[in-house]
């Protein structure tokens, strides 16, 4: 069969639409299937089929109501395949892109017609394809990834769970029928039928196209996955290093803190001594006054000449009495130790978490 078109599709999550879709619309820098030569004969439906998934995602979750659920299928990536010898004849059309195009938007209107998918965007490469073994010759896998939502605004629904019917009657075998009749005024006429999982094919043509379509699905899975995991080790990264920086703060302003109580406790310790000398000054004066009479005769003729003075004389002295008495216990000796003992376990675990941030790079 040299003028067949096919369509067969896969469904994805939401988490896979960046890869997935990116790779549809080949906005990676490298793509190991393509043949840089024939690049130009890509065409897409000419805007960005990621912007629209995500404009259709939030509208589909404001008509639900609700969050979409992270496990769903929220898209399908279905692959129109077209024989190569007329997708060929078609090209020698120098409007064929325009033609393609039209009757691949009238397809996808269709679809939603018949099965409630929303259309969400497509992409037509030509830039794929194989040497064969036997003669050498170049042969291109000319196919159109198609993106539908899978979800209804008329009804709500999810319309996947019907696709997933299998059999000739599924509206899956329909959606064949349907690619025939699209592009049968192109000279195309309908594939051999099958259904999304169990599928042979009696052409080599129509096989390897839909093999090398399957292997770009598994490597844009990959690449996703790629991309998935390098943006987490990332975060991790900038986290870890954020909380070695901050760490590294809290540890300096600890550690300033304690040179202050440090100088603070040897600065209490010469009070200390000093107000312990005093106190003991004092008391060996008033030891020597209560020895001594002739000073006791001394004071009370002084006292009694100069009453007012003497008054202020023992205030002074009881007020000095109670500053040399005040206690001090509670110094921070034990509290200062404790906190030493806190940041030596602080410093250990940051330096394991730089460690470990070395290893990540």
């Amino acid at each position: 069969m040299n003028n067949y078109v096919s369509f067969n599709a896969k469904y994805y999550k939401n988490s896979q639409s960046e890869g997935e879709i990116g790779h549809v619309q080949r906005v990676f820098a490298e793509n190991k299937n393509s043949i840089k030569e024939l690049q130009k004969n890509n065409f897409d439906c000419g805007y960005s089929i990621i912007d629209k998934y995500k404009d259709i995602y939030a509208q589909a979750e404001q008509h639900k109501g609700k969050k979409l659920q992270k496990n769903a299928n929220t898209f399908i990536d279905g692959v129109l395949a077209f024989s190569r010898d007329q997708f060929e004849l078609l090209m020698e059309n120098p409007q064929y892109k325009r033609v393609i195009s039209n009757h691949i938007d009238d397809f996808m209107q269709q679809v939603k017609a018949q099965t409630g998918l929303e259309p969400v965007g497509w992409a037509f490469h030509a830039d794929e394809g194989h040497k064969d073994p036997e003669t050498g010759d170049l042969k291109i896998n000319y196919h159109a990834q198609l993106i539908f939502f899978n979800h209804d605004f008329k009804t709500g629904k999810a319309p996947l769970r019907e696709l997933k019917q299998r059999g000739s009657e599924s509206a899956w075998s329909k959606l064949q029928d349907l690619a025939g009749q699209v592009f049968q005024p192109l000279g195309f006429v309908r594939g051999i039928s099958k259904d999304m999982t169990h599928q042979r094919h009696t052409e080599k043509d129509d096989f390897i196209a839909q093999k090398q379509a399957e292997i770009e699905r598994l490597q844009a899975e990959l690449e996703n996955e790629k991309n998935h995991q390098n943006r987490a080790l990332q975060n991790n990264m900038e986290l870890l290093e954020a909380a070695a920086t901050a760490t590294d703060e809290i540890l300096k302003d600890v550690n300033g803190a304690i040179d202050i109580i440090n100088r603070m406790e040897s600065k209490r310790e010469s009070e200390k001594e000093l107000k312990e000398q005093i106190l003991k000054n004092i008391k060996g004066g008033v030891e020597i006054y209560n020895k001594t009479p002739a000073l006791q005769a001394a004071a009370k003729a002084f006292s009694g000449q100069f009453p007012k003075f003497t008054e202020g004389l023992k205030k002074t002295y009881q007020k000095l009495l109670e500053f040399f008495n005040i206690d001090t216990s509670g110094d921070p000796e034990y509290m200062l130790k404790n906190a030493q003992e806190n940041i030596a376990k602080v410093e250990q675990q940051n330096a394991e978490v730089k460690r470990r941030l070395l290893k990540l790079k």
